[in-house]
């Protein structure tokens, strides 16, 4: 019966070596269709939503924002304040040469909502530090750091519909969207031109969505908001989106990135 314990034997080397080279393939597939993601602002909002997202989709998520309110296996917390200028400049993109990245500048602030000359200086500073300075130097580290390796990268900016058009009241916030807009065409031009294929950057307006800037704007004085009746009707009629809803549609981007010719526009636009 010899013959038959070494033929079980062989069958169950056999069977073993498949279950093994079939689990190192499915690990290494695993592999390539995660990423980590940088995500500024991931205390709440769109930011929160996002980063959730992606972590029940497997990828690793990594914020950047003052507070922690996210607690998943795969999320990891930088405390910073993004207004910090010296927090910034000592924060670093650790070094990564298997996975693919995705920076996503998803914190903003809405600042003073009331016209020019009666801004308070240190308003005006905020938000564009926030904004538009921020976005800039997190972008130009992420690109220094990741430019010359090979896997995929994107770089994804929150924008606005008031960096296309002028609101009232809103002036401060609607040249930083606007900047970050032309920011976002301009690397991108940058990236393609010298043939780095594998990089993607994007500015996407979510829309109007049911976050706590649309609470401070709601909260604006009206004699010096003149559209502050709109924005209590579209909470009122519950005409705002849901930061659930935003996320879902950013996730179809970030998981598809070569579907999206345009380097700058809406969620709407997707609809």
């Amino acid at each position: 019966m010899k013959w038959l314990r070494d033929s079980k034997e062989r069958i169950n080397f056999i069977f073993n070596c498949f279950i093994e080279s079939y689990l190192i393939i499915f690990i290494n597939l695993v592999k390539i269709n995660t990423m980590i993601a940088y995500i500024t602002g991931t205390s709440s909002g769109i930011g929160k939503a996002i980063a959730l997202k992606l972590l029940k989709k497997g990828h690793q998520v990594v914020g950047l924002s003052r507070t922690c309110t996210i607690n998943e296996i795969n999320y990891n917390h930088v405390t910073i304040d993004l207004s910090d200028l010296n927090a910034l400049s000592k924060f670093e993109f650790p070094s990564n040469n298997s996975d693919d990245i995705i920076l996503i500048n998803n914190a903003g602030v809405i600042g003073p909502i009331k016209p020019i000359g009666y801004h308070v200086e240190q308003e005006i500073i905020q938000v564009n530090t926030v904004n538009v300075i921020a976005p800039q130097i997190l972008s130009n580290k992420f690109v220094n750091k990741f430019v010359h390796s090979s896997q995929n990268y994107q770089i994804i900016n929150i924008s606005s519909g008031a960096g296309k058009n002028s609101i009232d009241a809103w002036s401060t916030y609607c040249a930083s969207k606007a900047a970050i807009d032309l920011f976002s065409v301009t690397i991108a031009q940058e990236l393609a031109s010298r043939n780095h294929r594998n990089w993607h950057v994007f500015s996407i307006a979510p829309g109007v969505v049911d976050t706590k800037m649309q609470n401070e704007i709601r909260d604006s004085n009206p004699s010096h908001f003149l559209s502050h009746q709109k924005f209590v009707d579209l909470n009122k009629n519950n005409e705002l989106s849901n930061p659930e809803f935003t996320a879902e549609v950013f996730y179809s981007v970030i998981s598809d990135p070569n579907s999206y010719e345009d380097v700058v526009f809406s969620v709407r636009d997707l609809e």
